[in-house]
């Protein structure tokens, strides 16, 4: 993994109570292109699932799920004109969500755009070379699931810590602020 000296690994865990948004792009310069979509109906395939609207769904129509969480990751329709992207609204990054994505933007030859940045790109499986990217030095390389839970991790990490910080605030008594 490139950069990643600075990257520290977060446990992952069903403890998770919410997560950060992440978006799932082709993008060439500052410009969003077209997804593998052949190789992203594969994938879904070979795992039995499909899409239904935005949503991935098994065989009997349930909600695409983790650790026995449903998800929010979500496609554009396959058949849609214009570039196809999509993304996680609530990302956990425990181990089995982290294998699907990584195995979803490798198919679908996407990179993860990370919002939240530090890194704000992440390319999983070298699907992009550095002059498409918009920002190279923001960007970090990652060649397995495990990876992309580390390159995302710190910030995850960061961000739980916060919302614990605003919830703790909203818990605490009144009377003492």
């Amino acid at each position: 993994m490139s950069r990643g000296a600075r990257l520290k690994a977060r446990p992952a865990g069903k403890d998770d109570e919410m997560g950060f948004s992440l978006g799932f792009h082709r993008i060439d310069g500052n410009e969003l292109v077209d997804a593998d979509r052949e190789g992203i109906a594969e994938f879904l395939h070979s795992r039995g699932l499909r899409m239904e609207d935005r949503s991935i769904v098994d065989a009997d129509g349930s909600v695409l799920a983790f650790d026995g969480a449903w998800s929010d990751l979500h496609l554009d329709p396959l058949d849609q004109d214009g570039p196809l992207g999509g993304g996680i609204d609530h990302a956990t990054l425990t181990p089995a969500e982290c294998e699907f994505i990584y195995g979803l933007c490798v198919a679908g030859r996407l990179m993860v755009v990370n919002p939240q940045g530090d890194p704000m790109y992440v390319v999983p499986g070298r699907t992009h070379q550095a002059a498409a990217l918009p920002d190279p030095d923001e960007t970090v390389w990652v060649d397995s699931p495990d990876e992309l839970a580390i390159a995302l991790g710190a910030g995850f990490g960061e961000f739980r810590n916060y919302l614990r910080r605003v919830m703790d605030s909203y818990s605490s008594d009144p009377s003492e602020v």
